[in-house]
């Protein structure tokens, strides 16, 4: 089993290019039984070649026992030769709004890549095992995940390796035994109320007992998967235009053209290559556009569907709303100068006159919302927006002026005709200027 063992895993490297010919490969250790025994087998593969080992252990200083584990994997270094470098994080906070396990698993990757970058490391190597990828499945399965998340572990991403993959935690366990290594015990590994935990301690040995070997067999069909996805996802690339990192723009045909799935699997992938990942539901939101609409995404993204293509965009987001004060002050890209004048002037298109009576005023993006009072009754603003022939994704960049909570007026739209300026009447005047444009004394 000794030799075996690390000769499959050195096998499973070659085979997945995970250790490089020279350079650094540095090794993610808790001071577990699976990442002691990963160090260990890393220590056999590269002795002898041109490749420097090196330990990362992060401190999440969650339990009473983190720094004893930390000494113990510093100790254990030293007295092998191996370079270690430790770090901490303050999970807890990090964790505000998310679960503490993916906070930890968060600041433990971002101290790894930047530890590999400080080394120069052209490897990450983890300890995920087998059993670990089964339980990924499970646990995307039972989430209602679509094909990439049952794809399960990947053994490579980026410069991430994951020699042990397709070792099981049982032969792990006698590895160790054989070889008399040295581990800590992560006594929360216990602990049931940790959704993985009650998953390995529970669901697995159950339905190992129906059915003996699944396991494996899980973690297999992950792979297989995950070679159906990559192939998906080399077909949709291939149908996608190049973007400029700010738009993406698919023809209707194109689109049109496919079935459901890949249909869903391009607007994934637009908003992927713009830096978000899309949910089930949103890309449905998308699709139900038809041949005509706005959607508006997370990351500030839209998507805009015309008669002839499907735009996802990015778009400046716009400040919060601003209570104006006389004079000038800036709100997102605009110099905005309020004035009280004695009665109605002339005015250019880029000032917004109402009657004084208006009251305080403020200025935000258009929330969707309002009429406005004009000379035929009163329309709403997306109508009277429609009618200037301002385009959906463009109403959101446009200033409107709201006063006691309602809007009262938009840029280069209207005006609320109940506070239209009145001669002899005293009126307010907000001009916008964009701030790229020379301001004049």
């Amino acid at each position: 089993m000794t030799s075996e063992l690390a000769r499959r895993a050195g096998a499973y490297c070659r085979q997945w290019d995970m250790l490089p010919a020279e350079g650094t490969v540095l090794c993610a250790v808790s001071g577990g039984r699976d990442s002691m025994a990963l160090l260990h087998i890393l220590l056999r593969l590269t002795a002898g070649t041109g490749v420097t080992l090196a330990a990362a252990h992060f401190n999440h200083r969650l339990r009473p026992a983190a720094d004893r584990d930390e000494q113990f994997v510093r100790d254990w270094c030293a007295g092998h030769g191996v370079p270690f470098v430790a770090g901490s994080g303050d999970v807890r906070a990090h964790a505000a709004g998310r679960g503490v396990e993916d906070a930890a698993r968060q600041l433990r990757y971002a101290f790894l890549e930047e530890t590999a970058d400080r080394l120069g490391a052209e490897r990450i190597a983890t300890a995920h095992h087998r059993d670990d990828n089964a339980e990924t499945v499970l646990l995307h399965l039972l989430r209602g995940s679509g094909l990439r998340g049952l794809c399960g572990i990947a053994p490579v991403r980026g410069r991430i390796v994951r020699p042990l993959l397709e070792i099981s935690r049982g032969e792990i366990d006698d590895y160790v035994a054989e070889n008399h290594i040295a581990y800590v015990e992560d006594e929360t590994n216990g602990d049931a109320a940790y959704t993985r935990n009650r998953l390995r301690l529970e669901a697995l040995p159950l339905l190992e007992a129906l059915s003996p070997g699944c396991t494996g067999r899980i973690a297999a069909a992950g792979g297989l998967l995950r070679e159906e996805e990559e192939h998906l996802q080399r077909e949709a690339d291939a149908l996608l235009p190049p973007g400029d990192g700010r738009e993406m723009v698919l023809p209707a045909l194109t689109l049109s053209g496919q079935d459901p799935a890949m249909r869903r699997r391009l607007v994934r992938t637009m908003g992927q290559r713009l830096g978000v990942t899309l949910t089930r539901r949103q890309v449905e939101a998308v699709l139900g556009l038809g041949s005509g609409g706005m959607v508006c995404l997370p990351g500030n993204l839209c998507a805009v569907r015309q008669a002839h293509r499907l735009t996802v965009r990015k778009t400046e987001p716009l400040p919060p709303p601003l209570l104006l004060a006389f004079g000038r002050q800036r709100w997102g890209p605009w110099q905005v100068t309020l004035r009280r004048t004695p009665s109605p002037e002339t005015w250019g298109p880029d000032t917004l006159a109402l009657d004084a009576s208006a009251g305080a005023l403020t200025v935000g993006a258009w929330d969707g919302t309002g009429r406005l009072a004009v000379e035929n009754g009163s329309r709403t603003l997306k109508r009277l927006f429609q009618d200037r022939g301002i385009p959906a994704e463009r109403r959101g960049e446009r200033p409107v002026l709201y006063a006691g909570g309602r809007p009262v007026a938009a840029l280069g739209v209207a005006v609320d005709g109940d506070l239209t300026p009145r001669a002899g009447r005293p009126c307010l005047a907000v001009t916008f200027t964009p701030v790229e444009e020379k301001i004049k004394e």
